[in-house]
């Protein structure tokens, strides 16, 4: 499976790799060809790989492994459909506490499928408060 890691030219991309101090904005899942994101306009959806990378203006992507690729799955397909984490983008600036469990910013979601999928790629950081920048320094590759 990948991770991607990307960048868009918005105001609001701006303001989060502002305040996150990353270089990305948006981060994704792609496991079996298909992707995972949790987006401004719609919330969690699932969109097939080869669509995806036109999406954004810069992409990069890291693979990585889990030790149950179906539980992953499993999580993420239960998350399709939830909306937004809006609370998480008011959030950043303070890098508090902001999740629930009815709602996903994107980086959140990655960091909870992940460990539903048994990684234990992000040891160092609770997955309801992760942001794209901490994925990216986190994650191997």
């Amino acid at each position: 499976m990948k991770i991607h890691f990307c960048k868009s030219k918005d105001i609001g991309g701006l303001i989060i790799r502002l305040f996150t101090f990353s270089r990305w904005n948006h981060v994704a899942i792609e496991v079996g060809g298909i992707v995972y994101e949790s987006v401004t306009a719609g919330g969690v959806r699932r969109i097939p790989a080869g669509s995806f990378p036109g999406l954004w203006e810069k992409t990069t992507s890291v693979s990585v492994s889990v030790e149950n690729p179906a539980e992953l799955l499993n999580f993420l397909n239960a998350q399709v459909g939830k909306p937004y984490d809006w609370t998480a983008i008011f959030a950043l600036p303070f890098r508090k506490s902001w999740h629930a469990r009815d709602k996903w910013f994107c980086s959140e979601l990655v960091a909870e499928a992940l460990t539903a999928g048994g990684s234990n790629a992000i040891p160092r950081i609770k997955s309801y408060r992760v942001t794209p920048r901490d994925l990216w320094i986190t994650l191997p590759g």
